[in-house]
């Protein structure tokens, strides 16, 4: 839990309370009690986030938030840039910020709220989503990459403030470096993810996969990600997900004469041993 005394923003608005607009306002509320978490969602959600506590007020639409001093945009990303064209149309007094995976697409969507759009992902999260997958503690050690863009640094340091009220060490950098980085340590995990546990599944089906052991299990953990999250996160990074399932591909031993060159196998198993041990 961090050390932050004061909270950067009195009044917090979340938009979409899933796993991670949830664990927001748990944390929020587990950091600093005093501050003031509106939510907009579906009914049933909100109510759910009521119920545990994730937010302590509601609202039917973004455009109802001008009393927030901050609004997380806390949907897929196709979403967030729709929210950021209403944003731009509407009486919002407050900083605005989000939690995408990618983050061009958004920059370039946030143009209507220049000076006030903070880019932000909080590298957390699980296999599993909703609001009852919530919890305060999800971001704790975790970073949280900040994009500035042309953002206000009050803004940019609220937001960062924030970040480590929650629990996070955040981070700045640029949108296209952001989403470069995320190809290779995110998405590129989770395209690997599903595609070992479709191809195992489709080769031995159920009873073979009883046999697997627990690095199977650790390699295909995030094959139960949802289709309907991911879809929005590679269309926008399709790019450079891209080159890191190019570059995967490149290294692969795929030939019976690749898998007996020693020197190849040891070569590879001796790179990868380097940067796990730094890790």
């Amino acid at each position: 839990m961090s050390a932050e005394r004061d909270p950067p923003f009195r009044t917090v608005g979340i938009v979409g309370l899933g796993l991670i607009g949830g664990s927001i306002g748990l944390g929020l509320r587990r950091c600093w009690p005093t501050v003031d978490v509106l939510g907009v969602d579906e009914p049933e959600v909100l109510s759910a986030a009521r119920r545990l506590g994730a937010v302590n007020g509601v609202r039917e639409r973004l455009e109802e938030l001008q009393d927030a001093d901050l609004i997380v945009l806390a949907t897929p990303v196709p979403q967030i840039a729709t929210l950021l064209e209403a944003a731009a149309g509407a009486d919002l007094r407050g900083t605005i910020s989000d939690v995408g995976s990618t983050k061009r697409q958004i920059m370039a969507a946030a143009h209507g709220v220049r000076g006030r759009f903070v880019g932000g992902h909080p590298v957390a999260g699980s296999a599993q989503s909703g609001v009852a997958f919530a919890r305060p503690d999800l971001f704790d050690r975790r970073e949280w990459l900040i994009v500035p863009g042309d953002a206000a640094q009050a803004a940019v340091e609220g937001v960062e403030a924030l970040a480590r009220g929650l629990g996070a060490r955040p981070r700045r950098l640029d949108a296209v470096t952001h989403d470069r980085l995320m190809a290779y340590v995110s998405h590129l995990p989770q395209i690997l993810a599903t595609v070992l546990m479709a191809t195992a599944g489709n080769a031995v089906g159920q009873e073979g996969l009883a046999a697997a052991g627990p690095g199977f299990a650790d390699m295909t953990r995030l094959a139960s990600s949802p289709a309907d999250l991911w879809r929005g996160i590679l269309a926008s990074n399709a790019d450079f997900v891209a080159e890191a399932v190019a570059a995967l591909k490149a290294g692969l031993p795929t030939t019976p004469t690749a898998l007996e060159d020693i020197g190849r196998i040891e070569a590879m198993f001796r790179a990868a041993s380097r940067w796990a041990d730094r890790t």
